[in-house]
């Protein structure tokens, strides 16, 4: 059986919050701390030797390990086995939750939260008035702390999963990343050709932004691309978020852009890499790519420019033309429940397809109670 325990202060008689009582922990007299409850039939009354708050909780967490008989799991080792058990995820992705979980660490160290079992629905109050907002990363970070906890439930760790009981903001729109404008991407275009000190640069960043302009393709897909994956006028590679198969047609320019690049720096003369050595890693490749996109943004003089629009661009050309969500989320190598959360925004051509489509139903059922009224 699980010990009962609890910390409280032994306020002196000059201490000013002496009327608050034993469990008021936060007194300005710094009292000593000591521990009291029950462990099975026994009632513990005992000094922890300590006027810290953060050392008592610590020795608090000895005490109730040492008199349950069993052994518990520490956030920090809770995280470190969820890490573990992530090994096969995309970096990007292993990244993300790794940084997610930091955050939690460090709230749990000062909050003096040892224990992964430690930790309820009052103790990650706090946590969501620090750091929740209205906005699609809370919400993913709440989606990610639902399941480590639930990790841990499975593994007997602890009892509850706490944070279902963090809000989750229902966002009704798509993710308000805008598309670019035709003319937006023929300045992101024209920019290609200012950056840089030699013309590798220039010509590397002008076939980066028309894959990505007509294939939606991230950046990590971009950077790995080879001759290997170009198939007539079709680019077939797995994403290396998901590994979910990519096969987009794209038009001759860009497999023009693509073949006419030389061969990148340090690359052995049989590479089959586009746009990278194949010395590097991921992550390098990628931090790169984004520094050369970077330059060619603000030179274009395109507000809120990067990478993942031209996705969102992508997606809502195809959502304008009538194209299914399915067929869109195989283009983009998501599911169709992504595209629809964050892709699917209103346009103006949507909104002229529905009209359109509107318009018709319209017009037949206006015929047809006209004939109706006609034969009355």
């Amino acid at each position: 059986m699980n010990p009962m325990l609890t910390l409280q202060r032994r306020h002196s008689q000059k201490c000013p919050d002496r009327k608050k009582g034993p469990n008021y922990l936060k007194c300005r007299g710094h009292c000593p701390i000591r521990v009291c409850g029950m462990a099975g039939a026994k009632r513990i009354r005992e000094s922890l030797k300590t006027r810290d708050l953060q050392r008592a909780a610590r020795r608090l967490a000895e005490m109730e390990d040492r008199l349950s008989g069993r052994p518990r799991k520490t956030v920090a080792q809770a995280i470190v086995a969820f890490n573990l058990a992530q090994a096969k995820r995309a970096p990007e992705t292993k990244r993300k939750y790794g940084r997610i979980l930091r955050r939690l660490a460090d709230f749990c160290e000062g909050a003096s939260l040892t224990y992964i079992d430690k930790i309820g629905v009052e103790e990650l109050d706090p946590y969501q008035q620090r750091y929740a907002a209205e906005s699609w990363t809370w919400i993913k970070e709440v989606e990610l702390l639902r399941q480590f906890f639930g990790f841990c439930i499975d593994r007997e760790w602890t009892s509850k999963n706490p944070a279902k009981s963090l809000h989750r903001p229902r966002l009704i729109e798509a993710n308000d990343v805008e598309p670019y404008k035709p003319e937006e991407v023929i300045q992101i275009i024209a920019a290609c050709d200012g950056i840089g000190r030699t013309r590798y640069e220039r010509l590397r960043a002008r076939a980066m932004v028309l894959v990505m302009r007509y294939t939606g393709m991230r950046v990590s897909d971009v950077v790995t691309l080879s001759r290997e994956h170009i198939r007539g006028n079709r680019i077939e590679k797995r994403a290396i978020k998901n590994g979910k198969m990519l096969r987009v047609n794209v038009p001759p320019e860009v497999l023009f852009a693509l073949e006419t690049l030389p061969r990148p720096k340090e690359a052995a003369q049989n590479t089959q890499m586009f746009l990278a050595s194949g010395n590097s890693s991921l992550r390098t490749l990628v931090k790169a790519a984004e520094r050369t996109m970077s330059a060619v943004f603000k030179r274009s003089g395109v507000a809120r420019a990067h990478c993942h629009r031209f996705r969102h661009t992508l997606a809502s050309e195809l959502l304008g033309k009538g194209v299914g969500l399915q067929d869109i989320a195989d283009i983009l190598g998501d599911s169709p429940a992504t595209v629809l959360r964050h892709y699917a925004k209103w346009t103006p051509e949507r909104q002229a397809r529905q009209d359109s489509a509107l318009a018709q139903i319209h017009g037949t059922n206006l015929a047809q109670a006209e004939e109706q009224v006609s034969k009355c």
